[in-house]
């Protein structure tokens, strides 16, 4: 079972043009601009509304911030 979303740990915030933003942190720590594989934590917003949350997104590839970020943007699209 996947921890929980914990607010206190975010290391990036990315912000996308429809409205969404992407909080993430790498799951053990991590530093910007640096590719990290294995778990992240993440929060995914639409106009303000929660859409997913948790820390169960596992990258098998090292990955930069933004890198995941966009993983997360990519299994939840904007279905308008």
């Amino acid at each position: 079972m996947a921890a929980g979303f914990n607010p206190e740990l975010i290391e990036c915030r990315t912000l996308v043009n429809d409205s969404s933003v992407v909080d993430l942190y790498k799951v053990g720590g991590g530093t910007l601009g640096k590719t990290y594989a294995g778990m992240w934590g993440y929060r995914l917003y639409r106009e303000e509304r929660l859409i997913a949350s948790g820390e169960d997104l596992y990258t098998g590839t090292p990955k930069t911030h933004d890198e995941a970020a966009q993983l997360v943007l990519d299994f939840y699209p904007n279905q308008e």
